[in-house]
């Protein structure tokens, strides 16, 4: 459920997803590299990393790793899909993390289990948004936190595709200016939600939280490499500078949102 995971057959074509141009894959995968480095540290600066932790949507695992690192008691990692878990199971990982086979609308914990819940590009997917953030809101304690990383419609490429209506294939392409569309128009086409920042805001407080912070997180080129590498390396080391400037909307793959559920 990770954006930008390795996409599917090209149209017509018998070119594998490993076989694809990076260039051809904006915003990446963002559950790798210094992606979950710097997203992470974005949630440290509200605050140590600490407690119980659920990654809803985990992948691999790489951020239910690094949340253990970074200080967490206890990380649960759960993705829908069990090939993913079976992969993130056959990985090397620490003794305090574990995984399961669960969606985030019927999450298989007691209430108030967790003192916090990552949902890394994946509310954008899920077929239920408001059940699926009242049952996160179940599953952490009062004054538990809600880190929440979901496409940002400031960024002009839909780095999930889009679908053609005519054959029903996937355009596994990046597709330039769909997001800044009217909904209307693109819904038919779009496999999964992008959202103004003001507009992600309302959906998590909607559904019972505080919203703490709303911040932007810009794409890492981990795995994006259409700009030359000088280019790239230059960009990162002037993050803290872009993030400050008025143009950071356009280069912000994502919106982080922090919540909190109420005591």
């Amino acid at each position: 459920m990770a954006r930008g995971r390795r996409y599917a057959w090209l149209v017509g074509s018998s070119i594998s997803p490993s076989r694809l141009p990076q260039f051809l894959e904006p915003g990446g995968h963002t559950a790798y590299g210094s992606a979950v480095d710097y997203r992470l540290g974005k949630v440290e600066a509200h605050g140590p990393i600490d407690g119980d932790w659920l990654d809803c949507g985990c992948a691999e695992g790489y951020y239910c790793e690094a949340l253990s690192q970074r200080g967490a008691k206890s990380v649960v990692g759960v993705d829908v899909i069990a090939e993913r878990v079976a992969g993130a199971e056959a990985l090397s990982h620490p003794s305090n993390v574990t995984f399961q086979v669960a969606g985030a609308g019927s999450l298989p914990f007691d209430d108030c289990s967790f003192d916090g819940v990552l949902v890394n590009e994946v509310l954008e997917h899920v077929e239920d948004e408001a059940a699926s953030l009242q049952d996160i809101r179940r599953v952490l304690r009062p004054g538990g936190r809600l880190v929440l990383f979901s496409p940002n419609r400031w960024f002009p490429f839909e780095g999930h595709g889009a679908r053609l209506p005519s054959n029903r294939d996937l355009l596994t392409v990046p597709v330039p200016l769909m997001p800044w569309l009217p909904a209307r128009l693109t819904s038919r086409f779009a496999t999964a939600r992008n959202y103004w920042p003001g507009q992600l805001r309302s959906v998590i407080a909607d559904n019972g939280f505080e919203i703490i912070s709303t911040e932007f997180s810009l794409c890492q080129f981990d795995r994006y490499r259409w700009m030359p590498k000088p280019m790239i390396d230059s960009f990162r080391r002037n993050i803290p500078r872009i993030e400050q400037s008025p143009l950071r909307r356009f280069v912000a793959v994502s919106t982080f949102v922090l919540g909190r559920r109420a005591a």
